[in-house]
């Protein structure tokens, strides 16, 4: 996963608990990749609109899909 790539969100437990379970199904395109200890935990991405009334989100990594 890389900055600029298209992501599909995924239904998640974790984006459920974040209270963002509406994103699934929508893409979206990653802005920042959030690493630690070479392990991926999410990404921030940019929505094709708003939701909100903002367009980026963190999208934990059990959520992004290709």
């Amino acid at each position: 996963m890389n900055i600029g790539d298209t992501i599909l969100i995924l239904p998640s437990y974790a984006l459920n608990d974040m209270r963002l379970g509406e994103l699934a199904g929508l893409t979206a395109s990653v802005v920042e990749v959030v690493r630690h200890a070479e392990r991926i935990h999410g990404c921030w991405v940019k929505l094709p609109g708003r939701y909100l009334g903002e367009e980026e989100w963190f999208i934990p990594y059990n959520s992004i899909g290709q």
